[in-house]
């Protein structure tokens, strides 16, 4: 038996060995088969058994010497698993279609290899539909280009966070967007950065835009340079460039403008389109500037600074609601808290200081100074008020000028430096008035002198300052919630105020000066007539001079003439002398004549515009007399020759003689007695 068995298996070898060049015909082998395929050098069927090729540990594997290149094996220790020898390595078997779900991995899963996609740039981590849930890195994570989020596009050095982010880019580089549809419309545009749902959503070519918060820059096509930090900041703009706008609804109706900054919630808000293409507006602050449309070249500091302008330019407003109702007005200054702050379209107006021209509505070219300077001026125009409290008592004075902490003006075209508790306005030098001859034109020597100062009526006096508060009646100024800011004097100024009033001063009552000069029909400069039922009384003491000097100059001519009748009348004494020494009864023949009474008297009334009277003397001694009226060259304009003897009067028509100033003189037997000047007035 055992020699049979052997023998059968030596046939049975020599028919393999021949079976392997003709079994069957093809020269293919099968095992649990008699038809193995043709294709197939080995063919092995089975239903119940499998193909168990070596199992071998890492360390025996890599012992095999010159692995042909193919040689499979099946490895039982270190990452179990089937491995074929690539000609330089052993690689594991990882079939394409292998357990796509990674099903067999046991959560945690180390992974201590590193992970390579197949090809450059052309795998994908995920899909639109199929996304990672997180993701955590404790190092840095080095990306060429980001794209996370369903067709955000793969251009290099660009990085798309969210759905729909970057969803249009075709070329454009260096972009990041993070948020549902950021930059959604981008196509060719960079350097841009969108950080927030919707922010440079509707941007297609626009670069070196900044949008930060939902909505920002939300409608921007082809703007470029515009920085929006804020919930929908810069929402409307489209080819708006050079704008900053930082703060919720910052220049949000914003569509072409450029050169604009806005800074606080709503600033610039309205800004709209400007038919100039002037924009230039800077705003800083919640809703400065808000209802801007086309104004241009303005500058809001403040809340709500500016923020009623539509059309006006080149405003600049420094503090809370400055300029605050400011529609139109253009070239305005306004720096304090609530400065111009009715100002609707007043131009050129420099206020600085709290509530400074606070109801200035119209009034342009005014210049205000101080706390609450110029606060109840509305429509007055060309006004200077420097210092705290300065104002006026009515609130469309123009041209004034007022100077001084609580100095008030009390009508146009005045200047008052100072309030009511000033002592003391002086300096180095006197003051000067203009006084040229080239500048003067209607001049007349018509000035009355002695008549007019004989009329005015000195005194001296105290001064009652209750009564003059009562008459100029200062405003009382409110702000913005009806409370009354007018500050009241202090306790220093309350007390030069009660010492101002026990000063003794010396003057003239500016009343009684204006009855004097109308009395002589005199234009008197120097009286400062109040203008209003709110101004006071003045007297313009340094034109007292002119009168005076007239006066001095009557005295003189009186002098002159009186010198001159003395000289007669010594003459006739020395003749009177000779006559007696040689002959008694001519002396008093002559004597009759010398001594006998004859005079001349002022005109009354002088200056006249009528008629006048002159009244004279003249003693039976005389055998003629007669009153020459003459011009002031002397020349005889008319004589008129007198009857009778004693005293008599003389009425001269002024309608014969005309406005000017003109002299008298009564002569009596040829021989000049006395001289007098009289004045025709207008």
């Amino acid at each position: 038996m055992k020699k049979t068995f052997i023998l059968f298996a030596a046939l049975f070898a020599s028919a393999c060995i021949r079976a392997q060049n003709t079994f069957p015909a093809t020269g293919s082998a099968g095992i649990g088969t008699t038809t193995p395929a043709a294709s197939a050098l080995l063919e092995i069927k089975s239903t119940s058994k499998g193909l168990l090729i070596p199992r071998m540990t890492l360390a025996q594997r890599n012992a095999i010497a010159s692995p042909a290149t193919g040689l499979m094996i099946y490895q039982t220790n270190n990452t179990p698993g089937f491995y074929y020898y690539s000609g330089t390595a052993w690689n594991a078997v990882s079939p394409k279609n292998a357990n796509q779900s990674l099903s067999n991995l046991i959560s945690p899963t180390a992974i201590n290899q590193n992970l390579l996609p197949g090809a450059t740039a052309a795998i994908n981590l995920g899909s639109p539909t199929q996304l990672w849930k997180n993701a955590w890195f404790s190092g840095d994570a080095s990306i060429n280009s980001l794209t996370i989020g369903r067709g955000s596009g793969s251009v290099p050095f660009n990085t798309a966070l969210g759905s729909s982010a970057l969803f249009s880019n075709t070329s454009g580089t260096a972009n990041t967007a993070i948020g549902f549809d950021a930059m959604l419309n981008n196509t060719t545009g960079y350097y841009n950065t969108a950080s927030g749902t919707n922010a440079l959503a509707g941007n297609t070519t626009g670069y070196l835009n900044t949008a930060n918060g939902a909505a920002s820059l939300l409608s921007n096509t082809t703007g470029y340079r515009n920085t929006a930090n804020g919930y929908s900041a810069l929402f409307f703009n489209t080819t708006g460039y050079n704008n900053v706008a930082i703060g919720t609804g910052a220049l949000y109706n914003n569509t072409i403008g450029h050169d604009l900054v806005a800074i606080g919630d709503s600033a610039l808000f309205n800004q709209s389109i400007n038919p100039y293409n002037e924009y230039w507006n800077t705003a800083v602050g919640s809703k400065a500037l808000y209802s801007n449309i086309i104004g241009s070249y303005n500058t809001a500091n403040g809340f709500a600074a500016l923020y009623f302008n539509t059309g006006g330019f080149r405003n600049t407003a420094n503090g809370y609601a400055a300029l605050y109702s400011n529609i139109s007005g253009n070239a305005n200054t306004a720096n304090g808290d609530e400065a111009l702050y009715s100002n609707t379209s007043g131009n050129y107006n420099n206020a600085n200081g709290y509530a400074a021209l606070y109801y200035n509505t119209m009034g342009s070219y005014n210049i205000a100074n101080g706390l609450e300077a110029l606060a109840f001026n509305t429509t007055g125009a060309y006004n200077i008020a420097l210092g705290s409290f300065t104002d006026a008592n009515f609130s469309n004075i123009s041209n004034t000028t007022i100077i001084g902490s609580f100095a008030l003006g009390t009508a146009s075209n005045q200047v008052r430096l100072g309030d009511n508790t000033i002592t003391s306005i002086g300096g180095y030098v006197d003051w000067t008035n203009i006084s040229d001859g080239r500048v003067k034109k209607n001049i007349k020597e018509n000035v009355p002198g002695l008549a007019f100062i004989n009329k005015l009526k000195p005194v001296t006096y105290n001064l009652n300052l209750d009564a003059a508060d009562k008459i100029v009646q200062k405003p009382a100024i409110k702000d913005t919630d009806g409370r009354l800011i007018q500050e009241k004097p202090s306790a220093d100024q309350l007390t030069s105020r009660k010492a101002k009033e026990q000063i003794i001063y010396t003057g003239f009552v500016a009343q009684q000066v204006e009855q004097a000069a109308k009395e002589l029909n005199y234009d008197f400069s120097g009286v400062d007539a109040a203008k209003n039922d709110k101004d006071l009384y003045g007297l313009r003491y340094a034109s007292f001079v002119v009168p005076l000097v007239k006066a001095v100059q009557e005295l003189s001519q009186q002098n002159n003439e009186q010198k001159k009748i003395n000289a007669d009348l010594q003459k006739q004494i020395e003749d009177l002398k000779i006559i007696i020494a040689s002959n008694q009864s001519t002396v008093n023949n002559k004597l009759s004549t010398i001594i006998s009474p004859a005079s001349l008297e002022q005109n009354i009334p002088n200056p006249f515009n009528h008629t006048t009277t002159i009244n004279y003397t003249v003693a039976q001694s005389y055998s003629s007399a007669k009153i020459i009226i003459t011009d002031k060259a002397g020349k005889t304009l008319k004589q008129i020759n007198l009857t009778g003897n004693g005293k008599g009067s003389v009425v001269v028509d002024a309608s014969l003689l005309g406005a000017g100033t003109y002299h008298y003189s009564l002569y009596a037997n040829d021989k000049l007695i006395e001289t007098k000047q009289m004045i025709v007035a207008n």
